[in-house]
C-alpha cells in the first residue's frame, strides 16, 4: 500500500502495484514538521515525506515563556511516557515487575510517572516520595476516555501499554501510594533501618513531623515556598512576580501512607528509585540508591548551584550548569551511564544497571 493526496487534498491509500509515477509526492508528515521527529517512521509505517530541510520547519510555541517568565516553552508534555518506556526497554518489565520489589518514584510531583507504571505498564507497585499531593485529574480523564487503549494507540506504540486493553476505561484506574515527605537521603536511611525501639520510636517522630512539615509547604511556579514566605530560587529573581500554582483539583489523599511502620517497609522493599525532573533531590536519589545498592535513573533539571556550592567535578570545577550536573551524576558511581531522551528541554537521563 502505498499513499497519495487527491485533488481535494485528501488523503488516500492504493496498491504499489497500480501506482503512477506522475502523481504529486506524498506531504510532509505533520509530526515530521512540527516535532522534527516521528515515531511511526521509526517503526517503518508512515507514508509520508521526511525531508530533512523541512525537518521542525513549522515548530510552534518556541518564544512562548511559562508562567510569565523568562524560560521558553518546552513541549514536554509527554515526559512521563519517555522515560516509562526507557525503564521497559532498559531494565525489562521482568526486573520492573518484581513480585519482592517496589519502584520508587522520588519528587515524583503529581505522580504521573508512577501511575503510568502501574496503570500502562503492569508495575505492581510504585510509590510516589514527595511532599506534595498527588494530581492525577489530568491522566485518569485520558483514562476514562480510552485514550490508552490498542485501538487509540495503534500497533507503533501499543506495544508500550502491555497493561491496557480495548475497554479497559471501563475498569478503574489505580492510584499509587504516595509517601509525603523530603527524600532526605542520610535521614530515610536511618527512619528505614532503624532496629532498636528506641529507633523505631525516634523514626516514628521524625515520619509524623515529616508528614506535618509536607503540609506547611506551598509551592510557585519558581519553585518551593515555605508558609513564613522563604523560598529556594535557582536564580536571584523579583519575588513579586511568583506566582502561586493553581491547587490540586482532585483528592488523592487515601493513597498516602501515614503509617511510619507501612512507609518503612515499602523504603526496605525498594529495588529502584527514579527521579524524573527532580529538582534539589538529584543527588539524595544518588545517595540513598548507593547506600541500599539498588540501581538508580535520574533525569536531572536545576541545578541549584547557590544551594548546593559544594558540589565539585572530579577536576574540582564547580557544578554551575546542567552539563555541570549531569557531569556530577555520571562521576558519583562508575557504573552509570548517561543517554539522551526523546523529548525537548532537558533531557539527559543517568542511570545505572542492576
Amino acid at each position: 500500500m502505498f499513499c497519495f493526496s487527491t485533488a481535494t487534498k485528501s488523503i488516500s491509500w492504493g496498491h504499489e502495484s497500480c501506482h503512477n509515477t506522475n502523481l504529486p509526492p506524498p506531504p510532509t508528515c505533520r509530526h515530521w514538521l512540527r516535532l522534527g521527529r516521528c515515531p511511526s517512521l521509526q517503526a517503518g509505517l508512515c507514508a509520508f515525506s521526511h525531508n530533512e530541510d523541512a525537518r521542525g520547519s513549522a515548530a510552534t510555541n518556541l518564544d512562548k515563556k511559562r508562567y510569565g517568565g523568562r524560560r521558553n516553552y518546552v513541549r514536554n508534555q509527554h515526559k512521563n511516557s519517555v522515560l516509562r518506556i526507557f525503564l521497559m526497554q532498559t531494565y525489562g518489565l521482568d526486573y520492573l515487575n518484581r513480585q519482592d520489589g517496589v519502584i520508587i518514584d522520588a519528587a515524583g510531583g503529581k505522580g504521573e510517572l508512577a501511575w503510568e507504571l502501574i496503570n500502562l505498564s503492569g508495575v505492581k507497585e510504585c510509590v510516589v516520595v514527595d511532599p506534595r499531593q498527588l494530581n492525577l485529574s489530568l491522566v485518569q480523564t485520558k483514562w476514562k476516555k480510552g485514550l490508552f487503549e490498542p485501538k487509540r494507540t495503534g500497533p507503533v506504540f501499543s506495544k508500550w501499554y502491555p497493561a491496557c486493553e480495548d475497554g479497559c476505561k471501563m475498569r478503574q484506574s489505580k492510584t499509587p501510594r504516595h509517601i509525603r515527605c523530603f527524600l532526605d537521603g542520610e535521614a530515610c536511611l536511618d527512619f528505614m533501618n532503624a532496629a532498636s525501639d528506641e529507633d523505631i520510636s525516634r523514626a516514628e517522630e521524625w515520619y509524623q513531623n515529616q508528614l506535618i512539615r509536607a503540609k506547611e509547604m506551598s509551592w510557585t511556579s519558581k519553585g518551593l515556598t515555605h508558609e513564613d514566605g522563604t523560598s529556594y530560587k535557582e536564580e536571584e529573581e523579583d519575588t513579586n512576580n511568583d506566582e502561586k500554582l493553581p491547587s490540586e483539583t482532585l483528592e488523592t489523599t487515601e493513597s498516602e501512607i501515614g503509617c511510619a511502620q507501612e512507609a518503612r517497609k515499602v523504603l526496605q522493599k525498594s529495588h529502584l528509585i527514579v527521579g524524573l525532573h527532580c529538582d534539589q533531590a538529584a543527588g539524595e536519589i544518588v545517595d540513598f540508591a548507593a547506600a541500599k545498592k539498588i540501581p538508580w535513573c535520574v533525569v536531572p533539571c536545576c541545578v541549584y548551584s547557590e544551594m548546593f556550592s559544594c558540589r565539585k567535578l572530579s577536576d574540582g570545577t564547580r557544578v554551575t550548569s546542567y552539563d555541570h550536573l549531569v557531569q556530577w551524576l555520571q562521576e558519583r558511581d562508575p557504573r552509570a551511564k548517561v543517554e539522551t531522551l526523546d523529548m525537548e528541554g532537558k533531557n539527559k537521563v543517568v542511570y545505572t544497571l542492576p
